[in-house]
């Protein structure tokens, strides 16, 4: 991105405070501003990452459209990129979609809507859009959180037996889509057992240097076969107590399992002050902040040491066992960008860049 539009202002993000409001810096001064994403967009919203903003009339006097991800604009309004996409259905620029026509936008199915209801030669398509603003390198993934929702829509999808779910990829230039399977293995398998009675499209919006949007590239969509076993890494922060100071304030928890490391997750988040202590760390009290699971067939959790111990501004390690590996830090990692890519590069295994020679 080389020009900023002159309906957007730049500025940077201090924090955000929960999922409707953050704070930046804008022209040199602090300016309270509305976030119009409902999802945890962790590893966009970072303390420090640029923004463009648009003026709104309401509360607060500016939104958050985009934020700036490795030097290009994502655009994070989910209720402009519907109108974004309404518009491109309307002007025939949606790839596999220029001989649809709209019926009407909304239309229910018992107590569910979805987004549009389309039609073609007779035939009507229930359409419905998500828009995903998760990405590593070229590949792009939806959910960035759990979304019973989203699962529920697949379903009803595929009862309709004319159903359309248009992943909408809100990032410039990307060349593959898989669901994150690492986040919501429920909605991973309900696609997988329902993709053959859905139509299922990964679009990626393309814009020009001026934020001009040029148009939207069908790009593959993958869904691998993956089982739920692989690493967990927990982010918890300490209590006060003084039986904890010679700790830093923030730990990751860090296992293994070779089953089902989400039902793993599920009962230490239950049975977490049950945990024993562990090289002098109680952890009874403390609190959890995420969980971040990592499906994969390689349980080898040593390969964690390169990504959170010791190096540059990173961990300590607290406990190195084969089963466990606990890691210090004086900050919240979770507020890092270089936390999000090394957790994003275990997810997404940024060692094999061409995801068609793995998973096609």
């Amino acid at each position: 991105m080389n020009i900023i539009p002159e309906t957007l202002l730049k500025a940077n993000l201090v924090k955000r405070h929960n999922r409707f409001v953050a704070e930046v810096i804008l022209n040199g001064s602090p300016e309270t501003v509305y976030v119009p994403n409902t999802g945890r967009l962790s590893e966009l919203a970072l303390p420090g990452a640029d923004v463009l903003l648009s003026p709104i009339n309401g509360k607060y006097r500016y939104k958050i459209l985009y934020i700036i991800n490795n030097n290009y604009p994502v655009m994070i309004d989910s209720t402009y990129s519907n109108r974004l996409f309404h518009k491109l259905l309307l002007d025939k620029k949606v790839p596999g979609l220029e001989n649809f026509k709209l019926i009407r936008r909304e239309p229910a199915i018992g107590n569910h809507r979805f987004d549009f209801l389309i039609e073609a030669d007779g035939k009507e398509k229930f359409l419905e859009l998500k828009s995903c603003t998760l990405f590593h390198k070229n590949t792009a993934s939806f959910p960035d959180a759990v979304s019973e929702r989203a699962s529920e829509h697949v379903k009803l999808l595929a009862g309709t037996g004319k159903g359309i779910i248009v992943f909408f990829i809100l990032k410039h230039n990307m060349q593959y889509f898989i669901p994150n399977y690492h986040t919501d293995f429920t909605f991973y398998e309900t696609l997988k057992k329902h993709k053959e009675h859905i139509d299922i499209k990964a679009l990626s919006i393309q814009y020009n240097d001026s934020l001009e949007i040029t148009g939207l590239k069908e790009i593959p969509f993958i869904i691998p076969e993956v089982k739920p076993c692989g690493i967990f890494i927990i982010l918890i922060k300490l209590d006060n107590s003084p039986s904890q100071d010679n700790l830093n304030e923030y730990l990751l928890l860090c296992g293994k399992d070779e089953t089902d490391i989400f039902r793993r997750v599920k009962n230490l988040r239950n049975n977490l002050k049950k945990f024993p202590a562990v090289e002098g760390i109680n952890f009874n009290g403390m609190k959890i902040i995420t969980d971040l699971p990592v499906v994969t067939a390689n349980t080898d959790i040593s390969k964690l040491d390169s990504s959170f111990s010791i190096k540059e501004s990173k961990g300590k390690p607290v406990l190195i066992s084969g089963d466990w590996r606990i890691y210090s830090f004086k900050e919240n990692p979770a507020e890092k960008q270089w936390f999000w890519d090394e957790i994003l590069k275990l997810r997404f295994n940024s060692d094999n860049e061409n995801l068609s020679d793995i998973y096609l």
